[in-house]
């Protein structure tokens, strides 16, 4: 059920910080055979992690440019910026015709409006203005709609994934995203601090909002916790599970 890998094979902490991509993206390409994931933090780490899927695939650069290798995700820093680090890295990937997956951070009640409907309205403009970016820098070079609106607890104020308003957004992202002949990535999120049954639940509605959105790309497709800050080997088996019954 994993089709790509969807980040480093680990965080390298004991690695120092200007290398550490080095090492991360040259291990995914020693250990998977998997479509690869670079982290977009500027020109030359982007490039970088090209050039190693290059050299690990064995072939030239007019060829990585015929044949999309390696994606990243660009986050839009909501309300309506997109950082110029990541830019730089949206730059070369466009510039080697690879897809980038431009997916803006708006959770309602906290940088986008408190409605589904508002939310949608700030997330589209965003990922629409990463995509036209995308398109100025290399007419015609690939690239996919990422939706991630959900909504925050307006008591604690702390992200909530697998809600109903995160599986609202994601189907009409879906329509959206048809509308505009685009592929579409959304995620497989909880908000769970453990792989229990609020993790399962949360899990299922996100999956079927995947399901029902025709979603092309589940980014956090295994063992996410806790909102991302925590992955779970148990997890990782209770959604393959699901994700192979779906």
């Amino acid at each position: 059920t994993v089709h790509a890998l969807g980040g480093y094979p680990v965080e390298p902490c004991d690695i120092d910080v200007q290398v550490r991509h080095l090492h991360a993206v040259s291990a995914a390409v020693r250990l998977s055979t998997k479509p690869l994931f670079g982290y977009a933090i500027g020109s030359e780490r982007m490039l970088d992690a090209i050039e190693v899927v290059r050299i690990g695939r064995g072939v030239d650069e007019k060829t990585l440019l015929k044949e999309p290798s390696i994606t990243t995700v660009v986050n839009a820093n909501s309300p309506l910026v997109y950082d110029k680090a990541l830019l730089e890295g949206a730059i070369e990937m466009s510039e080697h015709n690879q897809p980038v997956i431009y997916t803006p951070f708006t959770l309602a009640g906290a940088m986008a409006p408190i409605t589904v409907a508002g939310a949608l309205v700030q997330q589209n403009a965003e990922a629409l203005a990463g995509l036209a970016f995308h398109q100025c820098v290399n007419p015609g070079a690939p690239a996919i709609y990422g939706s991630f609106t959900s909504n925050v607890d307006m008591k604690s104020g702390s992200p909530a994934f697998g809600t109903p308003e995160y599986t609202q957004a994601t189907i009409a992202s879906g329509q959206l995203a048809r509308k505009y002949k685009i592929p579409l990535r959304a995620s497989n999120a909880n908000a769970s601090n453990a792989p229990d049954e609020q993790s399962v639940y949360e899990s299922q509605m996100s999956l079927w909002a995947c399901l029902l959105g025709q979603v092309n790309f589940i980014l956090h497709g295994h063992g996410w916790i806790e909102g991302g800050l925590c992955a779970s080997y148990e997890k990782v088996i209770l959604d393959a599970e699901m994700s192979q019954m779906m």
